[in-house]
């Protein structure tokens, strides 16, 4: 196979932009690609399961710090005591936003120096959520 040599950053975001699905479902769209996968998707993929076997997709939670996790994560547990019994809670702190844990981004979480999905304003995603584009519209989309 012959080497081809790497785009240059102009062919990189030409495509990025020509690519992107940025209106495909209509400019108050808050799921995107997730309209892919509707109610006969999911069925016609119920029908493709030959055994009950689950698959776990989960990662060991990244404690250890190392090349690949320079900010580890931290679990932190209490014991609290309630009458003659009690319980324990655990303490979660994790960055995902790194190579050594997984997470689901919502479409609000990234943008360029135009805008982010459906050319909304960079400004209406900040904390404690986004107005618009948030992981949580997904349970009430079409598709779900």
């Amino acid at each position: 196979m012959p080497e081809r040599p790497l785009p240059t950053e102009q062919e990189v975001l030409g495509w990025i932009r020509q690519r992107r699905n940025w209106g495909r479902w209509g400019k108050d769209d808050q799921v995107g690609a997730l309209n892919l996968i509707t109610p006969a998707k999911r069925a016609a993929a119920a029908r493709l399961v030959r055994n009950g076997r689950s698959v776990s997709l989960s990662r060991p939670f990244p404690k250890e710090p190392g090349p690949n996790n320079p900010l580890p994560a931290h679990h932190f547990m209490k014991t609290h005591l309630r009458g003659k019994g009690g319980f324990s809670a655990d303490y979660y702190g994790i960055y995902y936003h790194g190579i050594a844990s997984t997470h689901i981004d919502a479409l609000c979480h990234t943008w360029d120096e135009e805008s982010m999905w459906t050319r909304r304003r960079r400004s209406r995603s900040r904390a404690p959520g986004s107005a618009r584009s948030s992981t949580g519209p997904k349970a009430s989309s079409p598709a779900a």
